[in-house]
Parts: structure tokens; sequence; C-alpha cells
């Protein structure tokens, strides 16, 4: 089931059949996850009682929350969503995942409508100077060394070192992008290219260790749309390590467009066993 397909079953509710390779470690790789139950929840949107019989408006994504409950291993999982309330500007949901009746996933989500406003404040962290893409080798997927998911994403790092190096650094930047463009990029393409990279404080680990995502919530700036994101976006990625003690780390990454546009905000607590 090819990742268009995997996301229009979630909207459509029920059973999804997550498709080989969209691991990292041993369970669902985690953006893929996060499209997944953002899919859920549109689609109950899309499909709710308006109750004049017009059709319903989703309104653009201001933020997710997920939080990663327990690992998923691939094929089938149950999505289920429902609507918490449905305001003048704002709705919000929740949607969850389960797998052989176990809850593996949960996310939050609030959607807003495009509203004036008095109160414009440019972003305070620009986009750096990044080298273009297409002058960076991506990494490549090597089956039993990269994580799987690798063969749908490509990753062209700018700086920071690799997983579990003992690098004297806990921050990293680059650009990410699907290897294959969809027909349109949509929201939950900007949720998955999101959480691509990995924790960014593992590099500093000397030896492999584990390490994972606990919580993850990714906040809009920019509405995604066929005018504002190319089907083929590359997008700008840099993370930093606010603080790490006690075996958690609690990161901060901006998103950008490859035009200097901040596109969102991401921001994790990350589980580190070594």
């Amino acid at each position: 089931m090819s990742l268009t397909s995997m996301l229009q079953s979630a909207a459509d509710g029920g059973t999804v059949e997550v498709e080989e390779g969209w691991t990292q470690g041993r369970a669902i790789y985690g953006g893929l996850t996060g499209a997944l139950l953002l899919a859920a929840m549109k689609g109950c949107l899309r499909a709710r009682d308006t109750g004049d019989g017009s059709p319903a408006v989703v309104h653009p994504l201001r933020s997710l929350t997920v939080s990663f409950v327990g690992p998923a291993a691939t094929g089938p999982v149950d999505i289920s969503a429902e609507i918490l309330r449905v305001g003048s500007n704002v709705v919000q949901c929740q949607a969850t995942v389960r797998q052989e009746g176990a809850i593996v996933a949960t996310a939050l989500a609030a959607f807003g409508r495009h509203r004036e406003s008095s109160i414009s404040v440019p972003p305070v962290h620009p986009m750096p100077g990044f080298p273009d893409p297409a002058t960076i080798e991506p990494f490549p997927y090597i089956k039993d060394f990269t994580p799987e998911f690798y063969r749908f994403v490509e990753l062209r790092q700018v700086s920071g070192q690799l997983p579990f190096s003992g690098a004297d650094t806990a921050d990293l930047s680059g650009w990410t992008s699907l290897r294959e463009a969809p027909e349109r990029f949509e929201e939950e393409h900007l949720v998955l290219l999101t959480d691509a990279w990995p924790p960014a404080p593992i590099q500093m680990l000397d030896g492999f260790a584990p390490g994972s995502s606990l919580t993850w919530t990714i906040e809009f700036v920019a509405e995604v749309g066929p005018d504002t994101f190319a089907a083929d976006s590359t997008l700008a990625y840099a993370a930093t390590t606010d603080a790490a003690r006690d075996g958690y780390a609690h990161t901060h990454a901006m998103v950008w467009r490859a035009d200097g546009a901040l596109a969102a905000i991401s921001r994790q607590t990350i589980t580190v066993f070594g």
C-alpha cells in the first residue's frame, strides 16, 4: 500500500495496512504515525454533518500533538478519530492508533480558520544560509543499517554529526524531501517530513543505544496548499537541543520552505537509554 493509499485509508477510518519499510528501529516511523493520525482527524471533519446539507470545511491545521504510547509493527493498525468541539473559529479533534487492541499512539489537533489580526510578528529564527540541496548527497538507504523509511525520504545533512558518533554537539540541520513527490503536497506530508531526522541529541552517544520520541508537537506557521507548497517541496530543517538530563532530552526545530518562509515549529521530548 502506497503512502497516498495509507493516508486515504486513514481518512476513511478503520483499519490501515501499514506497508513494510515504513519503520524506524522496531516500530512504525513516527512521522508516518503522525500523518495517519492527522489524516484520520481530517477525514472525520470532512464527514461531519453540518446541519444544513453544505459540505464540511476543514480549516488549516494550527497544532498537532502526538503521544507515542508504545511501539507498533507494520501490518494492520486501527485508527479512530472524534471531534471534541466545533467552535466559530477553531475545531479540536482527537485520534488514536491501536494495534491488537492496545493503544500505541494518540493525538490532539487544532484546526483554525484564517482570520485578520492587528498582530504580526516576523519569525525570530530566519532560515540559515544552507547550501543548495542539489550540492549535497542524500543519505543512502542501506538495508539493516539505515532506518527502513529512508527508502521513501531523502535527508541531506548540513550540520551536526551522524547518530551514535560521540559528537560534541546536540544540534543538527539539513534538507528533507520525499523521494517520490505526491500529486499534491498536503499537511500530512509536512508532518511526515518534519519527523524524518533522527533525534538531535543521540549523535552525542558514543555507540548505539535506544532513543525515541515520547511526545511531539508540531505548530504550523504556514498554511499548506498548492499555492504555498510545490508537490516536490524540499524543506530546510534545523534542530536545537534545549536541555538533556535524567534520560530525557528536550528539543525544538524550525522547518522552512526552500524560499526561506517559516513553515512549522517542532518540539519533542525524547527518551534516551544511554
